[in-house]
């Protein structure tokens, strides 16, 4: 009998026999603020991969079943006032998972984009559900497009780049052998000097300098009506990661801080960016799996620190000198260790989010501390190596909802010899064309085009 055809909770306890996913775990301060932003609007994101090889329906299916039944065996549900969340085990219940199979004979990019644009605006059920759901576009008979979508206050691109490595080994006939990764502890428990009392005060100062700035921040404003929808480019941009890594080099900076000062040069040349706020804010997550004790380096659930820049809004600067600046200014605040908090301002901001009404936080929320563009950047090269080498893996893209308290959203991926570059943004505020135009410039300051544009 295969694992999808096991009972509820007979399947659990085969996988699970300590029993970790079936208790009560308290949701993480990003988690906990999340489902306040679900209340506007869906916060899910999506990875898209591009396969080769021998694959079918049948087979990718059974893939995918085995993978969830290592990572993530049961529906989840999360409790009354969603501050704790565990997998469920009433029998009967959640159904089967998601797996949508289609083809296409041509441009599949536009099928991708088409699944991208529902998706990232469907919700996921409230109650016991599975957070994920699956699409497989095949294209040709060894070729195939697999799009997972999941409710990102569950887990983060770590969490899902793990479940996607075990859908694949599983296609080329591996076994999934090694222990089930549970869920992450609270990051109280496992984040050095998180709980002390400096920590405790360097939160509340923190804190209240991110208010204070935000109050000068750039905000985008509703232009366009009807519904506020999450919008993904359809041209996500393949960039040389040998350009990228000797632009960073030529400046001295790291691709991060490279994709950052790309990101408010762009910005900054945008006509919408003006009124009195000039600080531009990019917010950008920082995984903490390898500072962790003991790491946890696939667990599912959030595990991420980070941080938000807001530097003045700058017209005919030069783009070395920006780039220089943002690199010094996220470096002290990676010596700070202040990125390990923003997991606990979120914690107490969520507690301040609870206690004002429904229309106060949609209009205080983005006001208070709003947030141009965050800026993701991820290189799985190393956590993909097999899957490349063996030549299975072809490209990978990630696409994450923004949320209300954030514009867009830019991703950079590397994958193999090549970034990708993805968007999404909410269809009110921004313009098709702008965004186009966005990453056109990021795309050029990332391939080493420093001068005026």
């Amino acid at each position: 009998m295969s694992l999808a055809e096991l009972p509820v909770l007979e399947r659990a306890r085969a996988v699970y026999a300590d029993g970790s996913l079936l208790e009560w775990r308290p949701l993480n301060g990003l988690q906990r603020m999340m489902l306040r932003w679900e209340q506007f609007c869906p916060l899910n994101a999506a990875h898209v991969l591009t396969l080769s090889g021998s694959v079918t329906a049948s087979s990718l299916g059974d893939a995918v079943r085995a993978a969830l039944g290592r990572h993530f065996p049961l529906p989840a549900e999360v409790c009354t006032g969603g501050n704790r969340m565990r997998c469920g085990v009433r029998l009967g219940q959640g159904g089967d998972v998601e797996l949508t199979v289609s083809s296409v004979h041509r441009q599949p990019e536009l099928a991708i984009a088409g699944v991208l644009d529902r998706e990232l605006n469907r919700y996921f059920p409230g109650g016991l559900h599975w957070p994920f759901r699956f699409h497989a576009i095949c294209e040709t008979a060894d070729r195939w497009h697999l799009v997972v979508v999941y409710r990102h206050a569950f887990m983060d691109s770590r969490g899902i780049s793990a479940l996607c490595r075990s859908v694949l080994r599983v296609l080329r006939g591996f076994e999934l052998t090694e222990p089930a990764p549970g869920f992450a502890p609270d990051l109280s428990s496992i984040v050095p000097a998180f709980s002390d009392s400096a920590a405790a005060r360097h939160s509340v100062v923190s804190v209240s300098r991110e208010i204070f700035h935000g109050l000068g921040s750039w905000r985008a404003q509703q232009r366009f009506a009807g519904p506020d929808r999450c919008v993904t480019g359809v041209e996500s941009e393949s960039l040389s990661l040998s350009g990228v890594l000797q632009s960073a080099r030529s400046l001295g900076v790291t691709v991060q801080d490279l994709l950052l000062a790309a990101m408010h040069d762009s910005l900054s040349q945008m006509s919408l960016v003006t009124g009195r706020r000039q600080r531009i804010g990019l917010y950008t997550p920082v995984d903490l799996r390898q500072e962790t004790v003991p790491p946890v380096p696939e667990a599912s659930g959030q595990v991420l620190g980070g941080y938000t820049l807001r530097l003045p809004r700058e017209r005919g600067g030069s783009f070395a000198d920006l780039a220089k600046r943002v690199s010094r200014e996220s470096q002290a605040i990676k010596r700070s260790g202040h990125y390990r908090l923003y997991e606990r301002h979120l914690s107490f901001m969520t507690a301040v989010w609870d206690r004002l009404s429904h229309r106060a936080n949609e209009v205080a929320g983005p006001f208070l501390a709003p947030v141009a563009a965050l800026a993701s950047n991820v290189n799985l090269n190393v956590f993909f190596e097999d899957e490349l080498q063996s030549g299975q893996l072809l490209d990978y893209s990630r696409y994450t909802g923004t949320g209300i308290m954030t514009s867009m959203m830019v991703g950079l991926t590397t994958c193999g010899a090549n970034c990708r570059i993805s968007t999404t943004h909410h269809s009110t505020l921004f313009a098709e064309s702008e965004i186009r135009e966005l990453r056109r410039r990021v795309c050029c300051r990332l391939l080493g085009e420093f001068q005026q544009l």
